[in-house]
């Protein structure tokens, strides 16, 4: 379409930069000698092991979790279950490495959970191994299934499940043989999301003593200088990362079912019984997911510290500023991307490839600028100061607001952009009069998702932040690399209480 012609020529800065990034980058991992002394075929299969496990386990228990959860509060009445629809998505208000941090230091030896159950008799076992960090790290990442399955539920298992149950059949065998595989891709997409997480996560498997491969970048770059080593690592993971997503991808290949219909459901109201117990249910997972955590937290903190002190208003402040930044650009980036995308079909390939970037970890993108931009330019990217984080930061969450803004433009109707097309309109009327009021809502959710995911982000900032430039997770690594959670609890209930506010109103504009 002829007024969307502008918006392929205003995507090529972005697309030109980031494939040349990405091909540079796994040239310069693979095709450069690596010391052989550190990165050993012992240390890569340790790895492979120890950072496959965890994926595979977390991507496993975050699905035990949330779907009982999202098909009960999404088909059943029963007391709370207008708090507990929404509740149970706020542990993505605490990012995985604060969650390690607080099961580490409430359930070590001398922790006062383990205190209290010696006392009664019951030894707890340490959690610093696979099987304790795939537990914790799902209890922060289900919301991803949670949310996902619920919206699914909204627009297609609801009409679905009605039907079936008018054949007689019983709610378990409906919800067995005919809602669960009608949601499978938004359960195959959530648990994808959450073993991207733990790909990425660096603070929580170092805090729980798990030696992936975001542990060992870091190791590489910081503990050994073997910059190329670190180079290998991110290929490597990179590698691994795409074999995941090309094994989702054929996964959910399967044919879609539409919505049957868009009738109003009233849940289905369970018996006094059933109702307490699932109220009960709900209860425990908000206690162990979101309210004890919080607890901890504030027993450890000093609240006029938290929100007194100068050096923790100033690490608010930074997170604050890097998040509206940096969302700021990647939803007006994300916007141009997307207009390309809708406009053009011989370009949607390589925008597509150009916006991969969340399913890269951090690590892995940080490493790879600090290579490319030395080997092209002969500079560091931390020459750049603050820029060089949020180029990072951008390329990394590229990914959820152009899909956002490419969903909402498919809603637009197509007779509407045909209509368009045929008035003699120059392209900025044409935005203004249809695109923009059609995407006002993704872009608001674009925003909070991206500031959502910039102020928790860990490993990126760790390598890219300027000298004397500190975030809220920055300073936390800088607290629970040493054991000192009471110290780590401050910027923690900082970080916690500020993506707490973004998720409410992301959630409330998800319902609406």
């Amino acid at each position: 379409m002829e007024h969307l012609k502008i918006w392929r020529y205003l995507s090529i800065p972005w697309v030109g930069f980031s494939i040349v990034f990405f091909i540079a980058f796994l040239g310069l991992a693979f095709l450069q000698d690596v010391s052989e002394s550190f990165l050993t075929s012992a240390l890569i299969s340790k790895l492979l092991i120890n950072t496959v496990s965890l994926t595979i386990l977390v991507g496993f228990f975050t699905f035990i979790i949330a779907a009982p959860f999202a098909i009960l509060t999404s088909l059943y009445k029963f007391p709370g279950h207008n708090f507990f629809s929404w509740s149970l998505s706020l542990p993505l208000a605490f990012p995985a490495y604060i969650y390690a941090f607080i099961f580490v230091g409430g359930l070590e030896y001398s922790g006062p959970l383990a205190t209290w159950l010696r006392e009664i008799g019951i030894i707890m076992p340490s959690v610093r191994n696979i099987l304790g960090a795939s537990l914790i790290m799902s209890l922060a990442l289900y919301p991803y299934i949670f949310l996902l399955m619920k919206a699914q539920i909204k627009h297609l298992g609801v009409p679905l499940f009605k039907a079936a149950k008018t054949l007689g059949k019983s709610d378990l065998t409906v919800i067995k043989t005919v809602l669960l595989p009608a949601l499978k891709p938004a359960i195959i997409a959530g648990m994808i999301l959450a073993m991207l997480e733990t790909l990425a996560d660096f603070g929580g498997v170092s805090t729980l003593r798990i030696e992936t491969f975001t542990v060992a970048i870091y190791n590489a770059w910081f503990g050994y200088q073997d910059y190329f080593s670190g180079a290998r690592l991110a290929g490597i993971l990179f590698t691994f990362v795409v074999l995941l997503l090309l094994l989702s991808r054929k996964l959910t290949d399967s044919k879609k079912v539409g919505s049957i219909s868009n009738d109003s459901f009233d849940k289905i109201s369970l018996n006094k019984t059933l109702g307490i117990i699932s109220t009960s249910a709900c209860s425990l997972l908000f206690l162990v997911a979101f309210g004890l955590p919080l607890i901890q937290l504030i027993i450890w903190s000093d609240l006029k510290e938290v929100f007194l002190s100068s050096s923790n208003i100033t690490l608010f402040i930074n997170s604050g500023f890097l998040g509206f930044i940096t969302a700021l650009l990647i939803i007006i980036t994300a916007l141009v991307l997307s207009l390309a995308y809708n406009g053009s079909n011989k370009m949607k390939s390589i925008i597509t490839i150009s916006t991969i970037g969340y399913a890269l970890p951090g690590s892995v993108i940080a490493v790879g600028l600090l290579i490319v931009v030395n080997e092209i330019f002969g500079v560091s990217i931390t020459s750049l100061g603050i820029f060089g984080l949020i180029i990072c930061l951008s390329i990394r969450f590229m990914t959820p607001a152009f899909q956002y803004l490419v969903s909402a433009l498919d809603n637009i109707p197509e007779s509407s952009k045909q209509a368009l097309a045929t008035l003699p309109s120059n392209p900025l009327k044409a935005f203004i009069s249809l695109y923009l009021p059609s995407l006002k809502p993704a872009l608001l959710v674009a925003f909070l998702v991206v500031f959502i995911e910039v102020v928790k982000e860990q490993p990126a900032t760790l390598i890219l932040r300027p000298v004397g430039f500190e975030t809220l997770s920055s300073k936390i690594y800088n607290f629970t690399s040493e054991g000192q959670w009471e110290l780590a609890a401050n910027p923690s209930l900082l970080l916690v209480m500020l993506s707490f506010v973004l998720v409410y109103f992301l959630n409330k504009r998800l319902d609406q």
